[in-house]
């Protein structure tokens, strides 16, 4: 398997497992496909090609992505974003989720930040406990943040000191 980070070029091949991510297990996520259409597909290239979003492939299959976002100001440079965190379920409990988060460490590593954050559904443990085995904390839980179709659910913040 490989890490590659992806570019502009696979803007589209990437809302496409975006959609699949957020339409079948749209519980686990806070965004909606219909948000990432709205923003249309050059605000999608220009992310990819701002971000460091990056793919572990098996030859041409992406088994799990994940993102990067530097924050923006003078005051907040130091902090990144890790988002639209996604394993395919074939690579469920293979271990591809955590390459993708070691690897997108290693870049905020090397771009010089101090701090990661990330928010994630608090009800999907899984994903929690994989954070934590990263040695993300939780500093905080936002009550009714997600609108969902059963209702509100709350949204954990978690961070890490780099």
């Amino acid at each position: 398997m490989d890490i590659i980070r992806l570019t502009s070029d696979d803007a589209e091949r990437f809302l496409d497992l975006r959609r699949l991510a957020l339409d079948g297990d749209a519980h686990n996520f806070r965004g909606a496909s219909a948000d990432d259409a709205a923003l249309g597909l050059p605000a999608w290239r220009e992310r990819l090609a701002r971000d460091h979003v990056l793919a572990l492939a098996e030859g041409e299959e992406w088994r799990a992505v994940g993102g990067l976002t530097r924050l923006a100001g003078e005051k907040l440079d130091h902090k990144g974003l890790v988002w639209g965190m996604y394993a395919v379920p074939a690579a469920r409990g293979t271990g591809a989720a955590a390459i993708i988060l070691a690897a997108l460490e290693t870049v905020a590593r090397d771009l010089g930040l101090r701090q990661l954050q990330l928010t994630l559904m608090a009800d999907n443990l899984r994903a929690r406990r994989l954070y934590e085995r990263h040695g993300f904390e939780l500093y905080a839980i936002e009550p009714d943040s997600v609108r969902r179709a059963d209702g509100y659910a709350d949204e954990a913040l978690m961070w890490k000191r780099l």
